[in-house]
């Protein structure tokens, strides 16, 4: 077949045509290159990650703080239910599976319903361009917007694939209420993750990007029902519930959760430290982009009873002491306008688990918006008698037992530069002979510095050292006082050596950090070191525990707040009362606690350690026994036991008027009877006279069971 030569003008409308075209694809290509410009690269859509929040999790697994620029948390497409996926495609692109990024059909279909004023018309962007203007472009309305969301969606398409895409955009997109991404959405508004959401629940998560605010079922509840019965009339056109289900649903409850605002205080100062760990690691910024799962040592259950015990001792020594400043009087002068210093009463808790090292609680002030500064961390301060233990374990290493008597008389100590001192007992009071133990469990001032000065102020350094003071400590007499400083949390773990029996735990906040894919990035080790004998820990936490069990110590009041577990612990109280302190401990758990002002002024008179720090303590403990049941100490194989005279601290005899029990370390007991209360040479003759040999038969006496 021939054909016909084309006429000049057919040549003409031909070459013009094509003119055009190259013209048009010209524009077309330069327009792609001119808009393309901004757009991210391969490189970098390869790499694309929303920003995740990092979740401080307590021991046992319960989220306590979470640091985030936005709030979301990323869920892998095969832990979204098929319903809840089909019921985002329902509402938002039908076509999603078929089409490469724009929907042509959809776009056409629109264009005519606007074009002849048709209704039920949606919207034209699809999934891929809506999560390509999430991640990248902004929401402007803008013809040059529309075209790059255009290219970057193609773009989008080459790199993942459709269920890749499909799962970015639901941990993308905005659902309200400070939260992105349907896991994030699901916990604010249900209180539970998307798996377990009923079909009712996913109508409504589906209905909330249209219009987050709009649609706030907190905010706005009919309107959110209303929209979730119109989505899930879109469920039932595409297949997702049939209409027996639409129609059970229509009248279905939404369970949603109450509002409740995040407690910023709750656990501040141990999420700060948290923070300060991580951002020492790996940066500020990612602390809130990267999504770091943390799992940590605090006991939230404890850490709220010890939160509450703190603030109502603390409203109870204001009504009191009618303190300059309250901490209700700061709180009403701030939300007055005024520019007032927070200086009311304050107080700080550490709660560590001895053998592990595990910090259980950690309170480092009354409220972490008001002051941020760290209490039981940063805050170094004179403990008082409570750093006397120390003194005790070395004289103990140094071959004292608890039976030997010390001197409480008057005492005069010349000082290097010309100056006398005279230490002074807080009863102001002299008690003459008085063993080791009643000089711990009475606190008695005057026998520890004859103590220390028997000894030397080094080898108590040393013992504190040893037992996890890290603070500098001066070499003087007045160290067994407590006049040197050192933080809350180095004193209780330093206690805790006690507990552990001479085993020392290096404290520790973390246990574990996670990446947003579940890889462990770190994981952290306790640390264990052997500082003490486990016979001198013993003793010592036996004569601590006359401290709160003796009716003349200065922890007696412990139980009178309730607490009947065996339990160890010390007062500390500085001079003027500026600082009062106790610290206490049974095999499973020590607790510090301090009270005072940050400006080291006065409580008031009597504000001792027992009387301001000691009931908080109580209160802790009781809330880690709700029982009221805890184990005892453990008893060495070498701790042995006598009968001894309370004057002369040697083995009793008949003639002794006051004779108690005593342990001691074996080989370390008195080897002769007590040279007070002498017998004569006819009584050691007599077998039924020597009440130390009576004393040995007894103890070869074998126990008939009952």
């Amino acid at each position: 077949m021939a054909f016909r030569p084309l006429t000049r003008g057919e040549r003409i409308l031909l070459w013009s045509l094509g003119l055009c075209f190259v013209c048009m694809l010209g524009v077309a290509v330069g327009a792609v290159l001119y808009f393309s410009r901004d757009l991210p690269s391969m490189e970098r859509l390869e790499m694309i990650e929303p920003a995740l929040k990092t979740r401080i999790l307590a021991r046992d697994s319960s989220v306590v703080r979470e640091f985030y620029e936005e709030n979301r948390v990323f869920v892998p497409l095969d832990r979204i239910p098929l319903a809840a996926r089909r019921a985002f495609l329902a509402v938002e692109d039908r076509h999603f599976y078929e089409h490469s990024g724009i929907d042509l059909r959809r776009l056409i279909f629109v264009a005519a319903s606007n074009l002849f004023d048709l209704r039920g018309a949606r919207g034209t962007s699809t999934i891929t361009q809506q999560l390509s203007r999430d991640l990248f472009l902004t929401k402007e309305q803008t013809f040059a917007r529309k075209i790059k969301e255009v290219l970057l969606s193609f773009k989008i398409e080459r790199t993942y694939s459709k269920d890749e895409i499909l799962e970015m955009y639901l941990n993308q997109i905005y659902f309200g209420e400070g939260t992105y991404g349907i896991e994030a959405a699901s916990r604010k508004y249900f209180g539970k993750p998307v798996q377990e959401l009923g079909l009712n629940q996913i109508a409504l998560l589906a209905g909330l990007p249209k219009n987050p605010g709009g649609y706030n079922p907190f905010t706005n509840r009919e309107r959110a029902v209303r929209r979730m019965q119109t989505v899930l009339g879109e469920m039932e056109e595409f297949g997702v519930v049939t209409k027996a289900e639409r129609d059970s649903l229509k009248a279905g409850s939404l369970d949603i959760v109450t509002k409740v605002s995040e407690d910023q205080e709750f656990a501040g100062y141990f999420c700060e430290h948290i923070r300060q760990i991580l951002e020492a690691k790996y940066g500020s910024r990612p602390i809130y982009r990267e999504g770091y799962t943390v799992y940590t040592t605090l006991d939230a259950r404890l850490q709220r009873a010890a939160e509450r015990a703190l603030e109502a001792q603390m409203l109870r020594l204001e009504s009191e002491k009618r303190f300059a400043q309250t901490r209700a009087q700061y709180e009403k002068a701030a939300a007055g306008g005024e520019k007032v210093k927070a200086e009311y009463l304050q107080g700080a808790l550490a709660a560590i688990d001895p053998r592990r090292g595990h910090i259980l609680a950690l309170i480092g002030g009354r409220n972490f918006r008001e002051t941020q500064y760290n209490r039981a961390l940063q805050a170094p301060r004179q403990p008082g008698s409570a750093f006397k233990p120390f003194l005790y374990v070395a004289a103990l290493e140094s071959g004292y037992s608890p039976s030997d008597i010390l001197i409480d008389t008057p005492f005069v100590v010349e000082l290097p530069n010309g100056d006398v001192w005279k230490p002074r007992n807080y009863d102001r009071k002299f008690h003459g002979a008085v063993s080791l133990r009643e000089a711990l469990s009475r606190s008695l001032n005057i026998p520890s510095v004859k103590l220390i000065q028997a000894i030397g102020p080094p080898t108590v350094i040393n013992v504190a050292k040893r037992m996890g003071i890290k603070s500098r400590l001066q070499n003087v007499l007045s160290l067994a006082l407590g006049t040197n400083e050192v933080t809350l949390l180095d004193l209780t773990a330093a206690y805790g050596c006690l507990a552990a029996e001479g085993l020392r735990a290096e404290p520790m906040a973390i246990l574990r950090i996670e990446d947003r894919n579940g890889n462990t990035l770190e994981e952290y080790r306790e640390y264990h070191e052997d500082v003490l004998g486990a016979d001198v820990s013993y003793i010592i936490t036996d004569m601590l525990t006359s401290v709160i069990d003796e009716v003349q110590g200065t922890g007696a009041a412990a139980r009178a707040y309730g607490l009947d577990v065996p339990v160890a612990g010390k007062t500390g109280t500085t001079d003027e009362y500026t600082d009062a302190w106790f610290v206490g401990y049974t095999p499973e758990i020590v607790v510090g606690v301090w009270t005072g002002f940050d400006e080291r002024k006065s409580m008031g008179s009597g504000m001792t350690g027992a009387r301001a720090a000691l009931p908080i303590w109580a209160e802790a403990m009781k809330a880690f026994y709700p029982t009221n049941r805890g184990p005892a100490f453990t008893v060495p194989d070498n701790i042995v036991e006598e009968i001894i005279c309370g004057e002369s601290g040697l083995l009793g005899t008949p003639y002794c008027p006051n004779v108690h029990r005593e342990i001691f370390i074996g080989g370390s007991e008195p080897g002769r009877q007590c040279d007070i209360h002498r017998v004569s040479r006819y009584d050691l003759l007599d077998k039924e006279k020597d009440f130390r040999e009576l004393d040995r038969e007894a103890s070869r006496e074998k126990v008939v069971p009952r």
